[in-house]
């Protein structure tokens, strides 16, 4: 460990020193040198470190909710396919922590998906029209831009490897105007199932383990802290 007295001030990498090791559907990897600097101009040693690069840019997560005339708001859930999930029963360490308990092949997520780099050019769909565009293709359910609230700030999926962030909207919709889903053709949507939930109930399945993903828990929690005050009027 450096002496205290040498406090950490940023990093410098090799920029010559990227290597693509692998070119995926929807993620890349690659591996470049980094170093810390320090307060007193000294550079630490050079170490590698490996990032995952999405295809995309960032990517949206929706809390599609309505009221109805009693009880708590009721939100939107998509159970679609996570392969990733079932192979952890591969790795025996991974299979002994989960107690041998083999995940199934769908997960309860929120609705999201991924900001694409053409979004972001003039003309483009922006944030917002990349939220409504995921909207449509998962649910079913046409929003208006106007009626996106963002949930807090962008937060990084998983900042030790991947560059992604997520951000969080909430929007009211009216679940009677739901079509049939059209999806992007993926496999991967294959089988997708929706599901409205009381917000309580929701927020208890992630107690219970009935809900595993970690961005679906995060926007119901903003959301049902979000939820008062805009319910209230104030927001």
């Amino acid at each position: 460990m450096k002496n205290q007295t040498d406090r950490w001030v940023g990093l410098e990498w090799d920029a010559q020193g990227r290597q693509d090791l692998a070119r995926g559907g929807f993620v890349d990897l690659s591996r470049r040198r980094l170093r810390n600097l320090y307060e007193q101009g000294r550079p630490g040693p050079w170490y590698q470190l490996e990032t995952v690069h999405p295809h995309f840019v960032d990517a949206v997560v929706l809390v599609l909710h309505h009221v109805p005339r009693v009880g708590q708001p009721r939100v939107l859930l998509r159970r679609c396919l996570r392969p990733s999930v079932v192979t952890r029963q591969e790795n025996r360490l991974q299979f002994q922590l989960d107690q041998g308990k083999a995940w199934p092949s769908r997960l309860w997520e929120l609705p999201a998906g991924g900001i694409e780099p053409e979004d972001l050019e003039p003309g483009g769909l922006g944030v917002k029209g990349r939220a409504q565009q995921e909207a449509w293709e998962e649910t079913g359910i046409r929003v208006r831009r106007g009626d996106l609230r963002p949930l807090g700030r962008p937060v990084f999926a998983a900042p030790a490897f991947c560059t992604e962030r997520l951000h969080f909207f909430a929007c009211a919709v009216d679940p009677r105007q739901a079509q049939e889903p059209e999806g992007d053709g993926h496999p991967l949507e294959e089988g997708a199932e929706l599901r409205w939930l009381p917000l309580p109930q929701a927020l208890a399945w992630c107690g219970r383990g009935e809900i595993v993903d970690s961005k679906t828990e995060l926007g119901l929690r903003r959301f049902a802290a979000w939820w008062p005050a805009a319910s209230a009027g104030t927001r």
